[in-house]
């Protein structure tokens, strides 16, 4: 009998997906999935990546566009963790399931992914980097609006490094509390103080973790609650473990308001494959949906969606299994590719039929080009500043925000294009700092008079910001810190506080030393990023013969830069 080394628990995500009633027809549901088998350096698993397999299969039949992960390390994660606090938008309904090790240090709660070190008693700080916070789950999705948030987790809640006392991190058994704020809903697959089972004995055929296995059958009842779907796999778990002699009682933490049903009567055929429909002709996003084409489609500039379909984030038009959410297409179903485009949903004598096709009227080969521009976006004080590069001469160009109303031309700079021997259309144009995220729709003017486009560009401000604060800070590498001699020898950090919104970690060593240092930034502040707080630490005092610095940065999207040496003058 081999323990999951525990499976943790804590409040997260505040946007994870289960179905309010009331509101289930106005927020997605999404969900990201992640199951850790195969670890380098501590216990691996079995039956973790079957668990994140089977929930997330069971969540898509249940209406969930599911986001899927497995054996995945540092990077792979916290990549994963970044695309899907992406797919989250306000109102949504979101659900984050864990399957792997997990620990608690010092009253932080820890998911490992899968080149997490090994580590001695006294080397904690490799595990804290190498690990993700459950906190820092629950602050991504909760800056997204979710309306309501699930966090499942089914990982160890004991030291995964305590097989070898030699090698042991200083972890404390079981996790600490975490009091779920409102509108969060935490199950996890075991109780304080305990440990999860990875499965009954070395005979258990099961394909799935204790937990999972029970957790599976409740989640595919329709009309349970949360609540219900809880106690009743803390019952089943409670008398599994108790059939082998062992202790293990799920714990669940509820702060959502009202009752939350994850599968409401209408989604019950989905459970054996059929169509969740209630209306002859009505799509419903709860369904399983592709997308077929004809000719060459691309997804973006020249595709014609048409009326009342709305495509949600992670779609990839063209591949085998795209997948789509659907709101109220307002076409019947026919198999003529000139009748536009219908929707193909649902199972074998169930179905419609999508045709999507490029709309010649949207600046296709022979239209004047057609190639869509490429935006940037640069943040001051004052707003946004987004610049465009259009692939051809243009001799005017046009804009709009909101995907509506009228488009207002970004005017003429005195400044002769050579190309066209006219003024040079301004390839820039403001926005408020308070932008929201949206679509930009642009088009231009060519130099035979044909317009070209709209082209539409998508505006995420934190997505843009990141990339801004990240360009530049690469671009000035030498200037990241500075030395100064008051009162002793101090390096002011007073640039990379300031363009902090790029950064997640930051080290420094000192004198060719590893940077493994913490320096400790204050958090992004959306409104006002490039403030400095008045409390916020911008300098570290240094041993008077310091000669050089050395830092690293872990970028918010989980890559790092190279070690940058600054050599003090």
């Amino acid at each position: 009998m081999r323990r999951r080394l525990c499976r943790l628990s804590a409040p997260l995500l505040a946007g994870l997906a289960c179905i309010f009633a009331g509101t289930a027809a106005l927020a997605r549901n999404v969900a990201l999935v992640v199951g850790n088998d195969a670890y380098a350096n501590v216990t691996p698993l079995q039956k973790a990546v079957n668990d994140a397999h089977a929930v997330g299969d069971q969540l898509e039949r249940l209406g969930f566009v599911v986001r899927r992960v497995d054996n995945v390390d540092q990077r792979g994660m916290s990549r994963a963790l970044v695309d899907f606090d992406a797919d989250v938008q306000p109102g949504d309904r979101a659900l984050f399931f864990y399957a792997g090790h997990g620990f608690e240090i010092g009253g932080t709660n820890y998911l490992l992914p899968t080149d997490v070190p090994a580590a001695r008693s006294d080397q904690e700080d490799l595990i804290r980097d190498a690990a993700f916070p459950v906190q820092r789950i629950i602050d991504g999705i909760r800056q997204r609006g979710a309306g309501v948030s699930i966090l499942v987790l089914d990982a160890c809640r004991d030291n995964p490094f305590a097989g070898d006392t030699t090698r042991s991190a200083a972890v404390a058994r079981g996790l600490a509390r975490i009091d779920a704020p409102e509108g969060v809903f935490v199950l996890m697959s075991a109780g304080a103080k305990q440990e999860a089972l990875d499965r009954l004995s070395d005979q258990d055929a099961d394909p799935n973790s204790v937990f999972t296995r029970s957790f599976l059958g409740e989640l595919a009842r329709p009309g349970r609650t949360l609540v219900e779907i809880a106690k009743k796999t803390q019952v089943d778990v409670r008398a599994l473990a108790a059939s082998v002699g062992y202790e293990q009682t799920p714990a669940y933490y509820d702060q959502v308001i009202g009752d939350v049903v994850l599968s409401d009567g209408s989604a019950s055929g989905a459970q054996a494959g059929g169509p969740a429909m209630t209306e002859t002709g009505h799509v419903y996003s709860s369904v399983p949906t592709r997308i077929n084409t004809t000719g060459t489609t691309q997804a973006g500039a020249g595709v014609s969606i048409g009326t009342g379909v709305t495509i949600g984030p992670g779609v990839i038009i063209g591949g085998k299994d795209a997948k789509i959410a659907l709101k109220n297409p307002a076409n019947p179903p026919t198999v003529d590719p000139a009748k536009a485009l219908n929707i193909q949903q649902g199972t074998a004598g169930g179905q419609q039929l999508a045709l999507i096709r490029p709309d010649a009227r949207l600046g296709q080969a022979g239209q004047g080009g057609g190639r869509a521009p490429i935006a940037s976006f640069m943040r001051s004080n004052a707003g946004w500043t987004v610049t465009l590069s259009l692939p051809e001469p243009a001799t005017e160009i046009a804009y709009r925000i909101g995907g509506s109303g009228e488009f207002k031309e970004t005017g003429l700079l005195d400044v002769l294009d050579q190309r066209t021997g006219n003024r040079m259309p301004n390839p820039s144009f403001q926005m408020s700092p308070r932008a929201p995220a949206g679509v930009i729709d642009v088009r231009y003017r060519t130099i035979d008079g044909a317009d070209v486009g709209p082209f539409p560009i998508r505006f995420d401000p934190e997505v843009a910001l990141y990339d801004d604060q990240r360009r530049n800070l690469e671009q000035i590498a030498p200037s990241w810190v500075e030395f100064r001699d008051f009162n002793g020898t101090l390096v002011y950090f007073t640039t990379l506080v300031t363009y902090r919104c790029a950064i997640s970690d930051l080290r420094y060593g000192l004198d060719g030393g590893e940077p493994l240092k913490r320096f400790d930034l204050p958090a992004c502040n959306m409104k006002d990023p490039f403030s400095v707080p008045d409390n916020a630490k911008i300098y570290v005092k240094v041993p008077p013969r310091t000669k050089s610095i050395s830092l690293r940065i872990t970028w918010r999207d989980g890559t790092q830069s190279d070690v940058n040496t600054i050599e003090r003058d």
